[in-house]
């Protein structure tokens, strides 16, 4: 067995952005919040009557086709300096760690999403707050004319605006941070209450990258209106043909958004991409809903060079030892051949 490894993804990291967020979870409680000496003012929703019984610590709504709800949030400025802080709508997405965002919008929505939530929601104009004061905001939520079946999910990411960024940066690195806090709220909108069974699709397997380095992803969808939770996922690669497993991840406890897909990773650990035919098999499960895959994928000559000289953990420069050895091995060899040339000669002559 050539390498045998549970891959631990680490999140993508955008250069720029450190980003922290009150995470909100369909699982989890949703608290709505900030660690002193971070946050400079404060955010609590409101709820109306539509809001689920039982649920205060994000928008959890039942609403019928063509209905305007308002949503409701309270904005405590915590200082006695004034701000302006900005609101905006987000679809959730499911990330490559397969976990949902919902302050932040997919680079591509998934293809079988007919309602995105940020677009069902009216962003409203930068708020301003004079030191110390209270405010209400309320955004307008057009559900769709007709009717859906499952849930729509996304969030509310309330941040201030800063006239002036400030930046931290590191001088040995040269790499400028801007810290950028934000509240995300979490909204999730049905038409009905009826459960909705989840089902998951392989849609592709390709060569790629994850922070530079080489990995095989899966994109794996969730192509219904509903959440997949507590989902595991194993991966193993082969060659076409082999049995011998190359590569393999697995993963627990993750969760998919409602019509969405992601990149699961098969990290190479550090080996390079090698052109040919494999054999991806992938097992996935959430609950009492099992599913498999076998697929066939092909890496291109090409394609593998180009991956492998962008991966920061191989070596791709000259091996100058190596070229040195070459270079005396091939001058010996001339010398030798030299040498029996001029013996050659040498007793052609004696026998002349």
């Amino acid at each position: 067995m050539k390498q045998i490894s549970t891959y631990r993804r680490n999140k993508i990291q955008q250069v720029g952005i450190v980003l922290l967020m009150v995470f909100v979870s369909l699982l989890a409680p949703m608290r709505v919040g900030a660690e002193e000496g971070t946050l400079n003012f404060y955010v609590t929703p409101e709820f109306s009557n539509n809001q689920k019984s039982g649920n205060d610590r994000y928008f959890q709504l039942t609403l019928p086709p063509d209905a305007t709800e308002k949503l409701t949030l309270k904005l405590q400025n915590a200082n006695a300096e004034a701000k302006k802080i900005k609101i905006t709508p987000h679809t959730a997405y499911t990330n490559v760690m397969g976990v949902v965002e919902y302050g932040q919008d997919a680079e591509k929505a998934d293809s079988t999403l007919k309602h995105s939530l940020d677009e069902l929601i009216e962003q409203p104009e930068i708020i301003e707050l004079a030191g110390n004061e209270t405010k209400t905001v309320t955004l307008d939520l057009n559900m769709p004319k007709e009717e859906f079946e499952g849930l729509l999910a996304g969030g509310l990411r309330v941040s201030e605006v800063k006239e002036e960024a400030t930046e931290e940066t590191s001088n040995e690195e040269g790499v400028a941070i801007q810290n950028d806090f934000a509240y995300i709220i979490g909204v999730v909108v049905s038409n009905k209450q009826d459960a909705v069974q989840p089902d998951l699709d392989l849609l592709d397997v390709f060569a790629d990258q994850l922070n530079y380095r080489n990995v095989i992803s899966a994109n794996l969808q969730n192509f219904t209106p509903t959440f997949v939770n507590r989902l595991e996922v194993e991966a193993t690669v082969q060659k076409a043909g082999e049995e011998e497993i190359l590569y393999q991840a697995s993963q627990e406890q993750m969760q998919m958004a409602p019509n969405s897909n992601f990149n699961f990773p098969i990290s190479l650990e550090g080996d390079r991409f090698r052109s040919g035919d494999y054999v991806l098999k992938m097992t996935a499960r959430s609950g009492e809903e099992e599913w498999e895959w076998e697929r066939k994928f092909t890496i291109e000559a090409d394609e593998a060079r180009a991956l492998n000289q962008q991966d920061v953990t191989i070596d791709t420069s000259i091996n100058w030892w190596l070229v040195a050895a070459v270079i005396l091995i091939l001058f010996l060899l001339l010398i030798i051949v030299w040498l029996l040339i001029k013996k050659q000669r040498a007793k052609n002559k004696e026998d002349q």
